[in-house]
Order: structure tokens, then C-alpha cells, then sequence
């Protein structure tokens, strides 16, 4: 049994006494029991109140350097396979989060090294033109002072259909000096407590402003606690999540939503090019199967241009044949009886279709449900779904068109609902493409293939990541031509 929760040392003896209950979770074969305190209204209030007194007499004095510095040793040591936390970490996400051992661990490495000192340190840059203003006032441009101020408590609340995923909100708030208190997901409650850890290790007074704690989503009496003693709540979760946090956040309480967004891909004609179309299948499968599209970034539909060597009937075969090759090597993870009927019910429907018409196929997994690939004709002047939303778990489906600005066509309606399309195509096409997406209210394009992988300072939802939680004090320049009237020292 495995305490899974993490609060300043002050607060250990409030703890200590407390009831618990035991998450368990149960896949691959293995079992793994973790505890956490039943929190009550006044030990939410105490932790708040010890968390944001450490911000005020210390985290708020690091420089932002000192806390790159620190972000990037703690990052440092994830980045070692022998080390203790993270060991754990491989050895138990795979059990509660039901995915491939083999995938977490390249996940770990890979997402980790987005977090390396140069790449907070671009990270910031992207969303301050200068970085020391969140140290001190800087001179404007325009003339006069400012200096950007984060949030003195900031509430996060972590999603859990992707692991590891949360260290981007805790970043963001450790970047900016903010006292952290954490809700973690009930699927996937470890690696929160256990970041929090490693910056204990290193630093135990920045610890000391940090607490990670799990509740019931929809605790009316922890949440709209939590919300009203912090300055900001950022939240990651389903439009029905969103909307009910959304109604306790208090009006002077900055609320930050990340809901629920779809992703899909393009691959023009010149991919389909009988040396590259391989290579487009596999890139394409890997963005489609990581984390079984469980995340926001994960293509639900690749519309293929005709006119290359091969047509997209063919390379939905193709992508078939590498999302079964990606199976074998990171089977997906066991999925729910909901989740099941899903899928099984969705084949059920195309399968039929594809008796009554051509412009169907279904390529499928045999005897399971790993996988699933659907090639359909649709046309844009019929009533026809133009964007069939996938099941999820590994279900995509492909679309041809003539042109790739036809595609604007089919995602009209969805603007503020498009998160990353992953784009395959020679350079004279890319100036048409993003032109047309960024029209289309798209936030992020991206390379076929790394559609699960954002880069470091990208604008989450078409937002500024950090400077969109600051507030910023102005010093005008009228401030700075009259002191000089008073100084005594002028005559």
C-alpha cells in the first residue's frame, strides 16, 4: 500500500490522523494499491494557507533562473533510468493506467527532455519579450516600468487520460512562483505526487509550496474552497467537467479551461510517392495508436489527397498494416465494457455500409477490437457527418479528396474545437495548407508523425501558456519625468 499524496511538512501531523481510502488498480497481470486521505474542508483550508505563506517568504524571492535551475535538476534525475521515482513510475503507471510498458517508457523520455533548462528557458521567452520582468520591473519600450506577477496560489486540476501529461500545468505554475495545489485524477494519481518528490530532493523549501491531494471530482464543498483561497484555477477535462468547475470558480478567481478538442491530419498527393508512402503509413499509425488517442492531440480522421503513385484507398490498407505493426510491438491498453461497445457497434454500422457501397471498407484487427481503419468517400454538397468523430482506442478513419483545401469543407462548424493537425506535404503546398487552417481556427500545426508530442512554448488552445496566467503592474513614464522635480539632490 502506497500513501499517494503529497503535502508541506508542516501539515504531515494533519495528515497523519486522517481517514483513507485505497484506489486499486489492476492490469498486466499485476495490482497496485494506493491510499489517499479523504480531505475534509479544514485540511483543504490549512494546506492552503501553509502553501501560499511559503510563497510569500520564499518561492516568490527565487529568481526565475534559480527555478529553472531547479525544474531542470529534478528533470535531470527523471531523465536516468536508475533512478528510485522514476523505476516506480515505470513499474506502476503501466499497471493503473492499463497502457504498454514499453510505450510509457519511451513516453517518459521523450516528453521529459521538454523540460531541460534550454527549453523552459525558450518556453518563456516565447511568452515574454523580456524574462526578468517576472523577477523585477524592467523598462518598457514605450517608456515607463512594468513587472509581471503569478498567481500567489494556483489550483490545478490534472487530467489523467494521459500520464505524465500534468507536469506541463505544474511547470507552468512553478515557472511563475506560484504556490501549487493540486487535484490529481483518480485514474491516474501517481505522477504528480511523485514530481513533487524529486523537487523535495532537491529543493525542500520550494516543496514546501506544493500539495497534491486527490478528491472526488464534484466535492461542492472542496472545490469552491479550493477555488475561492487561489488567485487561478486551471482545469483539463471534458466540456460537462469544464462547465461544472467552471459555475464554482468565484468571479475574481482567474479560471483557465482546457476542454475537450479533436485533431485530424492531411497528407497530400506527394506523400503517397512510392518511396515515401511507407513512411507516411507508419508516421501516420504512430500518431494515430500513442496513447491509444486518448488525448487531445490524437487525429480522429487523415484526409488523403488523390493523384500520387498510390490512392488513399490503398494507403488506408497501408495504415493498416502499421497500425497492426504498432499493435505487436505496444499492445493497447484493456479497455472498458463501454469503451468495447463502442467500437463494436461502430464496426457493426460500417460494416453493413461497406456490403451497400463502395465508397466504404473496413480494414479491422481480427478477433479483437485493436485496431481499426475505415476508408470512406463522402462529398460535400450531401447532409452526410462531413467529420466522423472516431470511437477512440486506436479508430481512424480515412478520407480522400481531391485537393487539400477541400478539407476546409468538411470542418466547418468546428472552429474553437480544432486542436493540432499533423500535415504531410512538399513545400510549395505548405503556405496554401496553414493559411487555410489558421483560417479554420486550427492552434497547432505540426509534422505527420509528432502530432502526440507539442513542442516546448507552443500556445496551448491558441493562448499564451504563462503570460495569460500573469498580471502585469505598469510603472508610466509620467511616474519617471516628474521624480526628478522632487529630487533633493537635483539644484
Amino acid at each position: 500500500m502506497y500513501k499517494c499524496y503529497f503535502v508541506p511538512s508542516q501539515c504531515k501531523d494533519l495528515f497523519e490522523g486522517a481517514a483513507f481510502k485505497t484506489l486499486v488498480f489492476e492490469n498486466h497481470g499485476e495490482r497496485v494499491e494506493l491510499a489517499v486521505p479523504e480531505l475534509t474542508p479544514d485540511m483543504v483550508a490549512q494546506v492552503i494557507e501553509t502553501i501560499k505563506k511559503q510563497q510569500q517568504t520564499y518561492l516568490k524571492t527565487l529568481k526565475t533562473n534559480d527555478v529553472i535551475a531547479i525544474m531542470d535538476q529534478a528533470v535531470q534525475k527523471w531523465l536516468d533510468p536508475q533512478y528510485e521515482l522514476r523505476q516506480l513510475a515505470e513499474r506502476w503507471l503501466p499497471v493503473i493506467t492499463g497502457y504498454d510498458r514499453e510505450m510509457i517508457r519511451l513516453y517518459i523520455n521523450r516528453y521529459l527532455r521538454q523540460f531541460r533548462k534550454e527549453k523552459l528557458q525558450r518556453m518563456i521567452d516565447e511568452d515574454f519579450p523580456n524574462p526578468l520582468i517576472l523577477d523585477e520591473f524592467r523598462p518598457r519600450k514605450s517608456g515607463g516600468l512594468y513587472r509581471a506577477y503569478g498567481p500567489e496560489v494556483m489550483t490545478h486540476i490534472f487530467s489523467g487520460n494521459v500520464p505524465i501529461l500534468p507536469l506541463w500545468s505544474l511547470t507552468a505554475g512553478i515557472l511563475l512562483k506560484s504556490a501549487t495545489f493540486g487535484k490529481v485524477s483518480s485514474s491516474e494519481p501517481l505522477f504528480p505526487v511523485l514530481f513533487a518528490k524529486t523537487l523535495q530532493e532537491i529543493d525542500p523549501d520550494l516543496a514546501e509550496a506544493i500539495a497534491i491531494v486527490s478528491w472526488k471530482g464534484g466535492e461542492d464543498a472542496l472545490e469552491k474552497l479550493s477555488f475561492s483561497q487561489s488567485n487561478a484555477v486551471i482545469a483539463y477535462g471534458g466540456k460537462e467537467a469544464i462547465e461544472r468547475i467552471k459555475e464554482k470558480v468565484p468571479s475574481d478567481v482567474t479560471f483557465h479551461a482546457h476542454g475537450h478538442k479533436v485533431s485530424f491530419g492531411m497528407l497530400a498527393s506527394e506523400c503517397l510517392a512510392a518511396t515515401k508512402v511507407w513512411r507516411t503509413a507508419k508516421l501516420a499509425a504512430h500518431d494515430v495508436s500513442w496513447f491509444d488517442q486518448q488525448g487531445c492531440l490524437s487525429p480522429h480522421v487523415f484526409f488523403v489527397e488523390r493523384g500520387g503513385k498510390y490512392g488513399p484507398r490503398e494507403f488506408a490498407e497501408m495504415l493498416a498494416n502499421e497500425m497492426g505493426n504498432f499493435q505487436s510491438m505496444h499492445p493497447r491498453a484493456t479497455l472498458t465494457e463501454e469503451e468495447q461497445h463502442a467500437i463494436v457497434s461502430q464496426r457493426s454500422v460500417l460494416e453493413f455500409e461497406s456490403y451497400e457501397s463502395e465508397k466504404v471498407n473496413l480494414i479491422k484487427s481480427e478477433g479483437n477490437t485493436a485496431w481499426t481503419v475505415v476508408y470512406r468517400e463522402l462529398t460535400t454538397n450531401t447532409t452526410e457527418e462531413l467529420f466522423p468523430f472516431s470511437p477512440l482506442n486506436r479508430f481512424i478513419t480515412v478520407i480522400p479528396v481531391d485537393n487539400m483545401l477541400e478539407v476546409k469543407q468538411y470542418i466547418k462548424g468546428m472552429t474553437g474545437y480544432i486542436q493540432s493537425v499533423g500535415v504531410g506535404c512538399a513545400p510549395q503546398h505548405l503556405t496554401s495548407i496553414i493559411s487555410m487552417l489558421g483560417d479554420a481556427g486550427v492552434n497547432r500545426i505540426c509534422a505527420v508523425g509528432s502530432m502526440p508530442q507539442p513542442q516546448p512554448g507552443w500556445h496551448h488552445d491558441g493562448r499564451f501558456h504563462l503570460a495569460d496566467l500573469v498580471r502585469f503592474c505598469d510603472v508610466e513614464s509620467s511616474l519617471e519625468d516628474q521624480m526628478d522635480e522632487f529630487d533633493p539632490y537635483r539644484d
